[in-house]
This record gives C-alpha cells, sequence and structure tokens, in this order.
C-alpha cells in the first residue's frame, strides 16, 4: 500500500458501508472488555479502574480501563530505559520499516478504529476517516524523514581539525495525549519518538483512553519488541506528574490545554537528586483559532467551511474556529448564510456509530462548560443560537453569539465546544487586529478573493498556521503542524523533535 494515494472511505457505497456495518458489531462485541496497563513485556491489571462509557448514550459501558499510579509510572520508565540502548541501535532503515508496519496494521483495521472513535469519542465516520487518513500518511512521512538524513555530517573550521557532527536519539520520553484525536496524536507522538530511535511511555487521555490504547496495539502487531512502548492511564496529575518528574525521563511530548502545557513545563523544569540530564519539552497547546471573512469573499464558500472548521467534531478540535470576524459590509449577508448553513450541517444530529454527522460532547463535565458559557452568552452579545439540548447523551446543539466584543470572556476562554462567537470590524486593518488578538491561537483562517487583501493578511495576520480560503481545521501529512507558542521548535509528532545533535571534534596534527 503507498501511503500516499490513501483515499477516504466512503460510508455510501455497498462495501464500505458492509465493511463499516461488520466493525460496528466486532466492537460491540467487545463491550465490557479490561484493559490493563502495558509496561515491557508484561500487563497489569491493576487495582483501580476507569470505566469508559459512550457519549451518545453515558449507560452503555465501553469499557474498562486499570489504572496506574506512582508505583506503575516508575515501573514503566524505568522499562523504557532498559530497553533505550538497545533499541537506539537498530537502524534507521528498519525503525522506518517498522513504522509503515504499522502504517498498513492501522489500513487493516481502518473500519473497526473508525467504529471505536464512533463509540468512545461521538466523532462521525467522515471525522474519524480523516484522522486514519492521516495518521497512515503521516506514518509514511515520518518513514521518508528517517531513511533520508544524513547520519554523519563533517565540517572543519581549521586545518588540523576535523569536526563530526551527527543525530542521536534523546534517550527515554513521556508522551502525554488529548482525546480530540485519539488515533492521530498517540500513534504519531509514538510513532516520531520511536522513529528517531527513542524508548517511550504513553500515558492517553482519561476522557477516550480504549481508542488509543486499541490504536496502539498496531506496534505490537508490527512487530515492536516489549518495553520499547509502554502504556499507561491515570487519574488527574499524579501519573502524569510522576512521569514528568522522573529522573530518567529525558523528553517529554505533550498536546493538550494551556493549563496541563503550563504544568508539564514547570514539572520538567523541576531537577532531581539524581537526575543528570536537562529534561527536553515539546508541547503544542490549545489556543483559539479564528476565521477572517473579507467582503470580496466568496460567501457560499466561506459560510460553509466556517460551518464545518467551528462544529465538526462539535468544536472539539484546538484548530477548531472559535471566533469569526466579520468586516462591517458584509456582516448582516454573511451571517444569514451562516445560519442557514448551521441549520444544515447540524440538522443531521445523534449518534456517531448509527452515521450521523453532528454528536455529542466527549463529557457531561465537557457538555456542562459549553451550557454555563451559553447560559451567561447574552450578556455578552445577541445570542443567535442558544445550543438546544436532547438526551440521554451529552448533546448539545450549536450556539451562535453575534456582536461580542474582542475582550469579553466569550473571546478569551477556551470553550473547547460548538461555540461561535461573531466579532465586527470596520476596516480590514481592524479585522486582522481583532484576528490577531483572538487568544493564543494556534491557526487562522482568511476568506478573500482579493490579491491586495491576501497580500495584507500574510504580512500582518499574527499565527503560526494560516489557512486561506480553507477552514481553519485539518492537517495535511509531511506539513508542520500548527503550534500555540509561536516557536520555531520541532512538533510533538515530528522525529527531528526527539533527537540531538552531537558534535565530535578531532584534532590530527599536533604543534612540536
Amino acid at each position: 500500500m503507498s501511503y500516499r494515494d490513501l483515499v477516504p472511505l466512503d460510508p455510501s457505497l455497498p462495501d464500505a458501508h458492509s465493511e463499516l456495518e461488520t466493525a460496528i458489531a466486532h466492537v460491540r462485541s467487545q463491550f465490557g472488555r479490561r484493559y490493563p496497563l502495558a509496561i515491557g513485556d508484561r500487563e497489569d491489571a491493576g487495582n483501580d479502574v476507569l470505566v469508559s462509557c459512550d457519549p451518545a448514550d453515558p449507560g452503555q459501558v465501553v469499557g474498562e480501563v486499570s489504572l496506574g499510579g506512582f508505583s506503575h509510572a516508575d515501573q514503566a520508565v524505568r522499562s523504557a530505559a532498559a530497553m533505550a540502548p538497545v533499541w537506539s541501535r537498530v537502524p534507521a532503515e528498519e525503525r522506518a520499516s517498522l513504522l509503515l508496519r504499522v502504517a498498513d496494521e492501522l489500513y487493516r483495521r481502518r473500519a473497526e478504529l473508525m467504529a471505536w472513535m464512533a463509540f468512545e469519542t461521538g466523532k462521525s465516520f467522515t471525522e474519524s476517516d480523516g484522522e486514519l487518513v492521516e495518521t497512515i500518511r503521516h506514518l509514511g512521512w515520518i518513514a521518508d524523514q528517517l531513511t533520508s538524513v544524513r547520519p554523519v555530517r563533517w565540517a572543519s573550521l581549521h586545518d588540523d581539525y576535523v569536526v563530526e557532527e551527527y543525530d542521536r536519539p534523546l534517550g527515554v520520553g513521556v508522551a502525554l495525549t488529548p482525546f480530540s484525536f485519539p488515533v492521530a496524536l498517540p500513534i504519531g507522538m509514538a510513532a516520531a519518538a520511536i522513529g528517531a530511535g527513542n524508548t517511550l511511555v504513553l500515558k492517553p487521555s482519561r476522557v477516550a483512553p480504549i481508542t488509543a490504547i486499541e490504536s496502539l496495539r498496531a506496534f505490537r502487531a508490527a512487530g515492536l519488541p516489549p518495553g520499547v512502548l509502554n502504556v499507561v492511564v491515570g487519574q488527574g496529575s499524579e501519573l502524569r506528574d510522576a512521569l514528568v518528574h522522573h529522573s530518567l525521563t529525558r523528553f517529554v511530548a505533550f498536546v493538550g490545554s494551556r493549563t496541563g502545557g503550563t504544568a508539564v513545563q514547570a514539572g520538567a523544569s523541576l531537577w532531581q537528586p539524581d537526575q543528570d540530564q536537562a529534561r527536553h519539552v515539546v508541547a503544542r497547546m490549545d489556543g483559539k483559532a479564528a476565521t477572517l471573512v473579507t467582503a470580496s469573499a466568496d460567501l457560499d464558500w466561506a459560510a460553509r467551511e466556517v460551518v464545518r472548521s467551528a462544529f465538526a467534531f462539535q468544536g472539539q478540535k484546538c484548530t477548531s474556529t472559535a471566533h469569526l470576524v466579520l468586516v462591517d459590509e458584509i456582516h448582516d449577508e454573511f451571517v444569514d448564510r451562516l445560519l442557514a448553513e448551521v441549520e444544515r450541517y447540524c440538522a443531521d444530529r445523534g449518534p456517531a456509530a448509527l452515521g450521523h454527522r453532528y454528536g455529542p460532547m466527549i463529557s457531561a463535565a465537557a457538555l456542562a462548560k459549553v451550557r454555563g458559557f451559553a447560559r451567561e452568552a447574552a450578556s455578552y452579545g445577541m445570542v443567535l443560537r442558544h445550543g438546544d439540548s436532547q438526551g440521554p447523551g451529552h448533546f448539545i446543539g450549536p450556539v451562535v453569539v453575534d456582536d461580542v466584543y474582542s475582550d469579553t470572556p466569550l473571546a478569551r476562554e477556551e470553550i473547547f465546544g460548538p461555540f461561535l462567537s461573531i466579532v465586527r470590524a470596520g476596516t480590514l486593518e481592524h479585522a486582522i487586529d481583532v484576528t490577531s488578538g483572538s487568544g493564543t491561537a494556534p491557526a487562522a483562517a482568511a476568506f478573500t478573493r482579493d490579491a491586495q487583501e491576501v497580500a495584507r493578511i500574510r504580512e500582518r495576520l499574527r499565527t503560526r498556521t494560516l489557512y486561506l480560503n480553507a477552514a481553519s481545521t485539518g492537517s495535511l501529512a509531511g506539513v508542520r503542524p500548527p503550534t500555540a507558542d509561536g516557536q520555531n521548535h520541532n512538533e510533538p509528532d515530528d522525529p527531528a523533535a526527539f533527537r540531538e545533535t552531537r558534535t565530535v571534534m578531532e584534532r590530527y596534527t599536533f604543534p612540536r
């Protein structure tokens, strides 16, 4: 299989529909299983369990996951440390080949993993398949990176020295992943770290751990030796801190909220008595993406893309559009088109496993947060859609609030749900300023057909990743993903982030 040739699945086709129906039935038959911790060559059932339920039907148990604590964190890190010298000596070509076998295994289980995502996260088949396609493509890209990098570089500033530079793995790492991409991020971060020659302890989100665990089984199926990848799940911050603070942890890869990310960065800076090297942190933190629409835009196209980026997966992506910035000239006309598109997009509401496009929030806590902001929305703007709820699952319709000021909580807080705030701007320059100031946005989008406006937006809009005439969500394999902090570092699913350069300077002539 060529990862470049992979195309999305079309559930309307008979073969694809049959494949999905079979996968759904298979996953249902697995409900209620207990998932142990995977540490080295053993599985630890633990004492405590986390129950994962279907957000569309909270009474339906998807499965139980063993919870780890401080002792499990220590065991997992030490297991990874024991394998680090062995795995680091495996040639890059062999590691790349293993990642391609992981891609093949994900492709083989494609429909099954889509079903797990639908049941455990409420992600639609369209969204889940898109995630799997990009994950498989990204594995191919990582494999290409591993085999295209020159292992040794030679340079000399002086005639009597030979200078050798080469990359080497960092060692033992910890990866902390969120629920928003329960396959792409665990697989991508594990592949990048392991592909670069490191060993890893991965802690998936406690909100949707089973999908991550099921997808990570592809590594073992591909022939990854025990101990190279260890998987542990925990409640609260105890397990996270135990992993991050461990003296043998050499690097931490994190994707998640700003609160969690700053806690990880602070914890990684703490020096333990038996620690011998500083920890390397690669963090991608959530922000609030904004979309700007100018008077020259194709308004119908922009409305469709804004709605998709704001409400796909119920707005639970770090690049989901949370702010819409409209110039006054087209405000009223665009809002009418937007609301019509919202009605059309979200009319197909229901459980993702039944093929619906608009599903539930991930949890009761996430639902309560959106409801809380919806109740306060009238204090900050004109509520155009109130976010109607329907049970018994964690369902809430889109919330749309117009005439929001850019300095209000609606414009600053991470709501992380189907909540769209509309801000007016008098001019293009004002619109660019408002869009640039929409929190720590990892991405932004702008819609315009005017070349001069494109040039001005490219020059002045402050965001790490800018989408022009396209939705702010989505990624392309091999394209550097967005980050919220704006630093020019590598990303948590890029193998270059988990290697360091060693320089050896050898003198070969000696003065007499």
